[in-house]
């Protein structure tokens, strides 16, 4: 079953084992990054940091460090159902006339899955129940880290940014490293090859 929420996969995380909370006072500056590369380098579990210095709120890390895990986190069990997954979002991504009876049944049960999918009717997510805007904002209180002695300040390592293309309109998501300028602002880094 997908989980619908963050505190869902944690919970589901946590019951099979794949979850450590640690509740002593953590540096997001060098020491956060430290534990949570030790512990991914041995396949460990996802890290929940309750305690992060300066910062009313807990850090979560390593959410989707194995396989396994990114399998969980779709709703799925076995990674044999992420490959087929992959298969299927393939035929949307550049789609072409169906050739032969097994191309068309196999395109056939992806648009039927598009017509069963429905985004979530929750007018109300917790997600979105706390809405900072303006000055209200202040980046300053998140919990971000900062990896390595050379980086310029703290950063979000995997942060999802929606850009839309200024000629063409066309959206785009994609995750990018952001690093905080001050208490409203971020950069992106984008690779020059991109």
């Amino acid at each position: 079953m997908a989980q619908r929420t963050l505190r869902d996969f944690l919970k589901l995380l946590e019951q099979r084992g794949q979850l450590r909370r640690i509740s002593a006072p953590v540096n997001p500056d060098l020491e956060v990054a430290a534990i949570a590369d030790r512990v991914l380098a041995a396949g460990g579990p996802a890290l929940l940091f309750e305690n992060v210095i300066g910062s009313p709120m807990p850090l979560v890390l390593n959410l989707l460090g194995t396989v396994e895990r990114v399998v969980w986190s779709m709703g799925l069990e076995r990674v044999e159902e992420l490959e087929e997954l992959g298969s299927r979002l393939a035929l949307l991504q550049q789609p072409r006339p169906p050739k032969g009876l097994q191309e068309t049944a196999a395109f056939g049960r992806v648009l039927w899955d598009l017509v069963k999918a429905r985004p979530d009717l929750d007018l109300f997510p917790p997600c979105q129940q706390i809405i900072q805007k303006g000055d209200q904002i202040n980046l300053d209180q998140l919990p971000l880290i900062r990896p390595w002695p050379g980086d310029a300040g703290r950063v979000i390592t995997l942060g999802l940014v929606i850009t839309r293309d200024p000629e063409t309109r066309v959206p785009n998501v994609g995750v990018y490293r952001l690093q905080q300028q001050d208490a409203h602002s971020m950069t992106v880094h984008w690779l020059s090859v991109r």
